[in-house]
């Protein structure tokens, strides 16, 4: 009669519970498997009472019931073979977890193995109690929709720094384990055994072999973060010396035919029309090259240097084209808490956005102002240009991946990039077109 009612009120809610627990990781429900469920906790149940009917010691059981666990979640629910493996580990450990909870709980109040093994009632009600304890933690992996998954990274650098976490947290563990005697001093449970002189040295060896593999983790997580970094500020320095190259050769391109005018001017022996040509190249090169040194001024100020170099390249572009372009910087330091790779995304898209815009004008209408200061409450970055105006019906689509008004149909990133880059920050990005000009206006709270 006792073996019938631990197998129906124990062993079987255990079986399920721990399945439960191994679904819940991944974010599955034992439910929708019900039949399968039932049938993987008989067998279950069945086997863990055949181990203990043959007295097999504590951690070979164990281990028997966690390659079980694995065989089971194979063949039953068809689980490739590391998914029941990553399962399994959550049942056992949350066994683990359970027992010791349990333990801790009775100890407290000077109840040990012996005394719970002596008494019917004691036995039902710690039974009862590491059932709790089995049905919490399924519920709580339940409610909160945790998701093993989502937790695995999908670039390198973060994968490694996961590792460095788990074997840190594991090793961290053992070390805590074998400096507990004092918790199950005079009970004689089966945990206990792990405090034998054998497995005290396993222990000092895993434990030394954990800080091997820390070590050797935290080398590769440390270059790989040097690596990131060197990559992260490398590649806006690249694409603005492109861009001032490429400013340059328009320059270039345009003193050529500057030249080739003037040329023209002298050949035909038309001296007064040169002369006027070449002092309106002066008094536009005079301005351009004032309002250039009064920016640059600006500029140096700035103590992100990769801002720096983007914003003056530019600026190169700008006079290249022939776009009038204002710069006032009331802070130095702004967006400091945005990583140097994601500000450069939001800056140069929304310059570069402005600077396509503004092209469309005739010359003497092409301007860009760019204001970055503070606010009250807020720090804020101002971009206004002249250009084509955006319908009211449309300015809400701007900001959609793959939306683009070009009529080759290339672009619809920029934009979109800096609305999400601005959202992951907690700011916010504003647009107004009207009567010709376009402003964006990114935000966050100060």
């Amino acid at each position: 009669m006792d073996f019938v009612i631990r197998f129906v009120l124990i062993d079987m809610p255990e079986a399920l519970l721990l399945l439960a627990i191994a679904f819940a990781v991944y974010n599955l429900s034992i439910f929708t498997y019900k039949r399968k469920a039932l049938l993987f906790g008989l067998l279950f149940s069945i086997f863990g009472e055949f181990l203990s009917f043959a007295h097999v010691p504590y951690q070979p059981k164990i281990t028997i019931i966690f390659i079980l666990n694995i065989v089971l979640l194979i063949y039953l629910f068809k689980e490739k073979m590391h998914t029941a493996v990553s399962m399994s580990i959550a049942a056992i450990g949350s066994l683990f977890l359970s027992e010791f909870c349990l333990l801790l709980l009775f100890n407290s109040m000077n109840i040990y193995w012996p005394d719970i093994l002596a008494s019917p009632y004691l036995k039902y009600i710690g039974s009862a109690v590491y059932l709790s304890l089995l049905l919490l933690l399924a519920f709580i992996l339940r409610a909160t929709r945790f998701d093993l998954r989502k937790l695995v990274p999908r670039n390198r650098h973060h994968r490694y720094l996961i590792l460095l976490i788990i074997v840190g947290s594991v090793e961290f563990l053992l070390i805590l384990f074998m400096n507990t005697t004092f918790f199950i001093k005079g009970n004689n449970s089966p945990l206990q055994e792990f405090y034998a002189p054998q497995y005290q040295l396993l222990f000092q060896l895993i434990i030394l072999a954990l800080f091997i593999v820390l070590v050797f983790l935290f080398r590769v997580y440390v270059s790989l973060t040097i690596n990131r970094v060197e990559t992260e500020t490398e590649i806006p320095y690249l694409q603005n010396i492109n861009d001032m190259l490429t400013a340059i050769r328009s320059i270039k391109h345009d003193s050529l035919n500057h030249y080739t005018a003037i040329h023209g001017f002298l050949k035909e022996g038309m001296h007064e029309k040169g002369k006027e040509y070449v002092q309106h190249l002066l008094r536009e090169t005079l301005s351009i090259e004032q309002a250039v040194e009064t920016t640059i001024q600006v500029l140096d100020g700035i103590e992100n240097p990769a801002v720096s170099s983007l914003l003056q390249s530019k600026m190169a572009i700008c006079i290249a084209d022939r776009i009038s372009c204002r710069i006032n910087i009331s802070e130095k330091q702004q967006f400091s808490f945005i990583r140097t790779y994601d500000l450069i995304k939001i800056i140069g898209n929304l310059f570069d956005n402005a600077i396509r815009a503004a092209s469309y004008e005739l010359e003497e209408n092409r301007y860009i102002k760019l204001e970055w200061g503070t606010a009250p409450g807020e720090q804020y970055l101002y971009i206004e240009n002249s250009g084509p105006t955006i319908p009211k019906e449309k300015l809400h689509a701007i900001f959609q991946l793959g939306y683009t008004t070009k009529t080759d149909g290339e672009g619809g990133v920029g934009l979109a990039v800096v609305k999400s880059v601005t959202e992951r920050y907690g700011g916010r990005i504003d647009v107004q077109s009207e009567n010709g000009v376009t402003s964006f206006r990114v935000s966050f709270d100060a």
